[in-house]
C-alpha cells in the first residue's frame, strides 16, 4: 500500500509538542531520525510488509512521531481497532495526555469528533478506536484477549515482562486488512523478548527490522571549534571507535565526523559515565545495542565482514525424516525456513574434514539444540561445508545424523561433546556399528565404511605428562571451554576459519567474556558456536599437524579436487548417501 508521507508530515506540522531542546513548538521541522524511520515504514508498506520492529537510541523522537502516526492512522482509516501498549501505567497516562494535547491543537479540517477518551480507549465518530493497554513488567497473559487488532503501537517493548501476553497480542493481529500496521519500538536493554523480536524481524519475509542510531540525530553533534570540540576531539579515534565508525560506514553507508565523536565522548564522560550503558542508550550499531555486560569475545568488525560474505553464498537445504530405526532415516529437500541441514559444499573424496557435534544440553542447561558443524580442512585453515541444527530430535537420532554426515564426508575426525547426553550418543554409535557387523552384504559393508573413514577425537589431558587418555570426545569444563573457544577465536580473527552460516555468525556476536566466564549473553544460545569450537579444537590438536606434514594447503587440495572430478565427487549430493548405502529407498 502507499503511505502518503507528505500528507502525514503536513498533519504533523499542525501538532504542538513539548521538545527537550526547544520547548513548546509545532512539529513542523522533523529530526533526521524521525524522517528516516517513517521512510523505512513507507518502504515496507509498499512491499506489503505491515509489521515493524524499531530498535532505537534514547531521545531520538521516535515515540513522539509514532504517537502522531497513531492519531493520523485512526483519523485516516474509519473502523480501525488499534491499541497503544506501554510498559507501565505511568507511560500509558502520559501518552494518553500527549494524544489529547495533539488533538486540542488540530485545526477543524483535521479533527474527527471524539465519542469518548478515557484511560481505556479513544473512540472516534468514524468508528475507529484506540485501546490503551499496559504490558507491565510481570507476566499476566491478558494482552489482546477479546480484541481483533488492525493497528498496534507497542512502546519500550524491551521492558515488557509478559511473554505470554505478547504472544496473545500478536495472535490477535489482523493478517489481511490492507490498512493494518504494527509497530514495536524500543531501546535494547539486553537480551530479552524484544531482542528475539528484532532478530526475527531481520530474517522475516513479512516484517521489517529498523535500526535508528544516535548519529542520525543532528542535535547529537557539537560545533567545530567549540569548547567541547576542543576538549574531546584530539584528532584520533580510539581502537573501539575505529571499529564502530567502520561498521557504521559498511552497514549504513554513513560517515561519522569529528563533531559527532566529540559529542559521543562528552556524553559518556560527563553524562552516562559507563561504557556498557552508553552503548545501550546510544548504540552505534544494532549489535552494540544488545551488548550490556562483558566484552565481546569475537570481533564485531570481523563478524560484520563474515556476514557480508555469508549472505552471498548459496546452500542446499534439507531436513531429516526419522523413523523408529536407522534404516527408516530419510533426507528430504527442504526450504530455507524449514531446513535442519544446510550444505554449502558436497562431499569430496580426497578432502579432509572435522565434525563438531554438540547434543542438546551437552555444553550447558541453556543449550537446547542438537548441532553438528562440518568443516573442510587444510593445513592453512578450515572452511564450513555443512551445518545441522534442531531442537526437535532424540539422542539416538542425533547419533544417526552424525553417522550419516560422517559417512558422506569421508576422511573426517569427529569431536563429540560427551557431557550429559553425549555418552548416550556414543552408545548409539556403537550400536550402529554392531548393527552393521550383523547385517552382512553390501549394506553392512558400506555402513562399516562409515567407521573406517571416521576417526574420533581422543581426549587429551593437558594436565598430565604427555599422556593421552583412552576416552573419546570432549569433556567441557571451564578450562576446556576456554581452550576450544580460543582456538576458534584465533582461527576466525586470522581469517583461517571461513564461516558461511549467518545463524552461526549471529550467535558469535552474542558471546561475551564476563570475568572468567565466556558465554552467550542473556537469553541467547551458543549451540552452533560450541559445535564449531569442538571442530576447531579437533583441527588444532589432531588434524592440522598431519596436514602441515603432508603440505596439504587449500590451493593444493583444490588442484587435486579439480584434476579428476569423476573419481572425486561422492554422488555430488549429500542426500544421496543414505540411498547409496541402501538405508532407504529399497
Amino acid at each position: 500500500m502507499k503511505f502518503n508521507l507528505q500528507e502525514f508530515y503536513h498533519f504533523c506540522s499542525q501538532l504542538k509538542i513539548e521538545t527537550k531542546e526547544q520547548g513548546l513548538k509545532k512539529m513542523d521541522t522533523l529530526l533526521g531520525t524521525q524522517t528516516y524511520v517513517m521512510n523505512e515504514i513507507a518502504k515496507g508498506l509498499e512491499e506489503d510488509k505491515h509489521f515493524f520492529v524499531i530498535l532505537k537510541g534514547r531521545q531520538l523522537g521516535i515515540t513522539t512521531i509514532s504517537l502522531a502516526l497513531d492519531l493520523y492512522w485512526h483519523f485516516k482509516n474509519p473502523g480501525l481497532n488499534g491499541t497503544l501498549t506501554t510498559d507501565t501505567e505511568e507511560n500509558r497516562d502520559m501518552f494518553r495526555s500527549t494524544l489529547a494535547m495533539y488533538m486540542d491543537g488540530l485545526p477543524k479540517e483535521y479533527r474527527i469528533p471524539i465519542l469518548a477518551h478515557n484511560r481505556n480507549q479513544l473512540a472516534l465518530k468514524n468508528r475507529s478506536r484506540l485501546f490503551y493497554q499496559v504490558a507491565g513488567l510481570r507476566a499476566k497473559g491478558s494482552l489482546g484477549r477479546g480484541k481483533g487488532i488492525t493497528f498496534l503501537h507497542g512502546t519500550e517493548t524491551s521492558s515488557w515482562g509478559d511473554e505470554e501476553g505478547l504472544a496473545s497480542l500478536i495472535a490477535s493481529l489482523a493478517e489481511t486488512n490492507p490498512n493494518r500496521m504494527y509497530i514495536f519500538e524500543s531501546t535494547a536493554r539486553g537480551f530479552n523478548m524484544f531482542h528475539d523480536m528484532y532478530v526475527t524481524a531481520r530474517k522475516a519475509r513479512t516484517q521489517v527490522a529498523i535500526f535508528c542510531g544516535w548519529w542520525r540525530n543532528e542535535f547529537y553533534s557539537v560545533a567545530e571549534g567549540s569548547d567541547i570540540h576542543k576538549v574531546y576531539w584530539d584528532g584520533k579515534l580510539t581502537p573501539e571507535e575505529k571499529e564502530w565508525v567502520r561498521d557504521i560506514k559498511k552497514i549504513y553507508d554513513v560517515d561519522i565526523n569529528s563533531r559527532q565523536i566529540a559529542w559521543w565522548r562528552w556524553k559518556m564522560t560527563e553524562g552516562i559515565k559507563d561504557d556498557a550503558l552508553m552503548y545501550q542508550e546510544f548504540p552505534p550499531t544494532e549489535d552494540y545495542a544488545f551488548l550490556m555486560t562483558g566484552t565481546s569475545f569475537f570481533s564485531n568488525a570481523r563478524c560484520t565482514d563474515s556476514m557480508k560474505i555469508a549472505k552471498n553464498i548459496k546452500f542446499d537445504a534439507y531436513r531429516y525424516s526419522m523413523g523408529a530405526n536407522f534404516q527408516d532415516t530419510d533426507v528430504l529437500k527442504s526450504t530455507e525456513r524449514l531446513a535442519t541441514l544446510r550444505v554449502w559444499e558436497e562431499p569430496i573424496d580426497t578432502a579432509y574434514y572435522v565434525i563438531g557435534a554438540d547434543p542438546a544440553y551437552g555444553s550447558s542447561d541453556w543449550a537446547d539444540r542438537f548441532c553438528i558443524q562440518v568443516f573442510r580442512c587444510y593445513s592453512d585453515g578450515m572452511e564450513q561445508v555443512a551445518e545441522f541444527a534442531t531442537s526437535e530430535l532424540n539422542t539416538y537420532q542425533f547419533a544417526w545424523v552424525i553417522a550419516h554426515l560422517a559417512g558422506a564426508y569421508k576422511n573426517s575426525t569427529l569431536n563429540l561433546e560427551v557431557n550429559g547426553p553425549g555418552q548416550a550418543v556414543i552408545n548409539e554409535l556403537r550400536n550402529l556399528k554392531r548393527l552393521a557387523a550383523n547385517m552382512g552384504g553390501a549394506m553392512g559393508r558400506d555402513l562399516m565404511n562409515v567407521y573406517g573413514s571416521m576417526s574420533n577425537y581422543i581426549w587429551r589431558r593437558n594436565d598430565t605428562l604427555g599422556g593421552m587418555s583412552n576416552s573419546i570426545g570432549w569433556l567441557t569444563t571451564a578450562a576446556t571451554k576456554e581452550r576450544m573457544l580460543s582456538y576458534m577465536k584465533d582461527y576466525f580473527e586470522r581469517g583461517m576459519l571461513e564461516v558461511y552460516s549467518t545463524d552461526l555468525i549471529e550467535e558469535m556476536k552474542t558471546i561475551v567474556r564476563d570475568g572468567s566466564s565466556i558465554m552467550a549473553s542473556g537469553r541467547n544460545k551458543d549451540d552452533r558456536v560450541i559445535a564449531t569450537a569442538l571442530a576447531a579444537a579437533a583441527y588444532a590438536e589432531q588434524v592440522q599437524p598431519r596436514l602441515i606434514a603432508q603440505k596439504i594447503t587449500k590451493n593444493v587440495s583444490r588442484v587435486q579436487e579439480n584434476s579428476t572430478p569423476e573419481e572425486i565427487a561422492v554422488g555430488r549430493n549429500v542426500s544421496d548417501y543414505l540411498k547409496r548405502i541402501g538405508v532407504y529407498g529399497v
